[in-house]
């Protein structure tokens, strides 16, 4: 707090300490009783202890450096030690002025009661938001809450050029590495070597995947459809179904919206017909079939 807002904060507290003494009296020349003047004074300075709690330590530490949730947690807690001692401080000022085994609370009605639970941390959550719209019309704290939200944007940022970053030298190693002709694959409790160019297409059949060669013959393999895509030149292969990934150099045609691989029709789904027909415009394949199966119906 810069020395001219001391001095105004100083003032309005101190006119409002005076404001149950002087009023009654200018008014009707009357006088509050000394506990409802001390309850008055002790609600009035746990608020200013609020404020000056939040301008001088809470705002900075917690809310400028982004830990809303520490800093609203924080702020909890001291409305509830407030509203305790407002309790504390009224019996005690009660029984002062109505005589032992008497306190304020047992003259009051419900209605008032449950105002005056209410009346502290509602003043006290009032004090809050009073001291956010004072500490962020500070150009260097406004500063600060506006370069920790750009610090943050620029992290997400950041990260997300990290792994794009990563995404693209993968694809550039993957393209730099000698282009493999062949897969190894376990039949049998046996590992064993599979030419691309044989391979027309392969079907999911639960746990197991079945390698449809181009001599008729068929592997089966333990593993998934995508671990062995991942095995699988992108640039020749395409899952064209959830259980099907097809050799786009054996493709022959396509009729009703199906691939023709050697005998087999292999269904194309929807989501990914895209990829495929990418890969065939790249590839700048002409599929070699009769001109009715390539018209689709």
């Amino acid at each position: 707090m810069t020395r001219k807002r001391t001095i105004l904060f100083l003032g309005i507290l101190l006119a409002l300490l005076l404001v149950p003494t002087v009023l009654p009296y200018l008014i009707g020349h009357l006088l509050l009783p000394f506990w409802a003047y001390l309850l008055y004074a002790f609600i009035l300075l746990v608020n200013a202890g609020i404020y000056l709690a939040n301008r001088l330590w809470l705002i900075d530490r917690f809310f400028i450096q982004g830990w809303v949730g520490a800093f609203f947690a924080w702020n909890l807690a001291l409305l509830l030690a407030g509203g305790v001692l407002e309790i504390l401080v009224l019996d005690l000022s009660g029984r002062a002025a109505l005589g032992e085994g008497l306190t304020v609370s047992n003259v009051l009605d419900i209605g008032t009661k449950v105002s005056q639970r209410v009346f502290v941390p509602v003043l006290g959550f009032l004090m809050v938001l009073i001291a956010l719209a004072v500490a962020l019309s500070d150009e260097w704290r406004l500063a600060a809450f506006k370069y920790r939200e750009a610090q943050q944007r620029n992290e997400r940022l950041g990260r997300d050029i990290d792994s794009l970053k990563g995404q693209v030298d993968a694809l550039r190693r993957r393209e730099a590495a000698p282009a493999a002709d062949s897969i190894s694959v376990k039949v049998d409790l046996m590992m064993t070597k599979v030419p691309l160019d044989d391979i027309l297409y392969v079907k999911a059949d639960g746990d197991y995947i079945v390698i449809h060669k181009a001599d008729g013959k068929t592997l089966m393999t333990l593993m998934t459809l995508k671990s062995l895509e991942k095995q699988l030149p992108f640039d020749r292969f395409c899952r064209t179904h959830r259980s099907w990934i097809v050799n786009v150099d054996k493709a022959r045609g396509i009729r009703d919206g199906k691939i023709l691989v050697g005998d087999a029709v292999i269904p194309l789904s929807d989501s990914c017909k895209a990829a495929f027909f990418e890969l065939l415009s790249h590839k700048s394949i002409f599929l070699k079939a009769e001109p009715t199966v390539l018209k689709e119906k």
